[in-house]
């Protein structure tokens, strides 16, 4: 998949001319996300043109409200899940004052029209484009028929007589109700974390660990999980304890290390791929360094079990 990071809108994005395209942050790539791209793709072979997924370098609350949210996945996470689905091209879009005060016409013009030359548009049915989301569905109908541009509407995506959304999956993730949001997913839950320097505390009680920085990625309830670690193209087993380290003080800051089991190799500065599959137990203080070793023995023997 080619992928475009453009610093302007008033650039031509010569790597996805005269595509098919949807616009959105798909945040988490869920079924009702899916349900659109794959229409994209579809539409886009019957017409022998790119797939184009448009999505923005920052989530637009970050511009709108000043607020960084948790997020289902991360960029770096989505682009991955875009190739997957056989998107050909995506185009990361700054969004920043200058594009947040674009009335629609401007940024559909500039957008749809100069940089990009669509021939065709596929938009969820609540989509809205500029200045304060002026641009509903009415408009962009309008605009795509002025120039020469198909436009298809998708209805949200529902399960169980509910609308699948992103709000939805954070809240069941943050409940630690992963069964929920793997049903509104369409797949495990999962998250991109990049290997980080840690304190080495886990190899110094014979377990060594990678210690993830999450990108912003949503996370479960603090406590030791069964997970599957994607290093390359391999999946290992692995532990991972989210949480403050109770054992070694009361003010330790959260974090998120992953033991892999028979495993050994240099990972810093990885990107990781982390799913989730069982919660083993919550975090817990121990009277004494040796148990917590013997605590973690058994969570590794009970991992080893599920996931072996």
């Amino acid at each position: 998949m080619l992928i475009s990071r453009p610093a302007r809108l008033d650039a031509e994005f010569a790597v996805a001319r005269g595509g098919i395209a949807t616009l959105g942050v798909f945040d988490g790539v869920h079924l009702g996300h899916q349900l659109i791209l794959r229409r994209v793709v579809e539409a886009a072979r019957q017409r022998h043109a790119p797939a184009i997924v448009l999505t923005f370098a920052v989530h637009p609350v970050v511009v709108v409200k000043g607020l960084q949210p948790r997020l289902i996945t991360s960029l770096e996470h989505r682009l991955a899940l875009f190739a997957a689905i056989g998107v050909d091209a995506c185009v990361v879009l700054p969004f920043d004052a200058t594009v947040r005060a674009m009335s629609a016409e401007e940024f559909a013009q500039r957008v749809f029209v100069d940089a990009l030359g669509l021939c065709g548009l596929v938009l969820g049915k609540d989509a809205r484009i500029g200045r304060d989301r002026g641009g509903d569905g009415a408009f962009i109908a309008s605009f795509c028929a002025r120039n020469g541009i198909t436009f298809e509407t998708i209805d949200d995506f529902t399960v169980e007589g509910h609308r699948v959304s992103s709000t939805a999956i954070r809240a069941a993730i943050s409940d630690g109700d992963l069964a929920r949001a793997e049903l509104l997913l369409g797949r495990p839950v999962a998250w991109f974390g990049t290997v980080v320097r840690g304190e080495g505390r886990g190899r110094q009680l014979g377990f060594a660990t990678a210690n993830l920085d999450l990108h912003h990625e949503i996370r479960p309830p603090a406590g030791v999980w069964a997970v599957r670690v994607r290093v390359g193209s391999i999946w290992v087993p692995a532990v991972l304890n989210i949480g403050i380290r109770p054992t070694f003080g009361p003010d330790g800051d959260l974090t998120v290390e992953a033991h892999l089991l028979d495993f050994s190799g240099d990972l810093y500065g990885q990107t990781l791929e982390v799913r989730f599959v069982a919660r083993l137990r919550e975090e817990m203080r121990f009277a004494s360094r040796d148990a917590l070793v013997e605590q973690i023995r058994r969570d590794v023997d009970a991992a080893r079990r599920l996931l072996v």
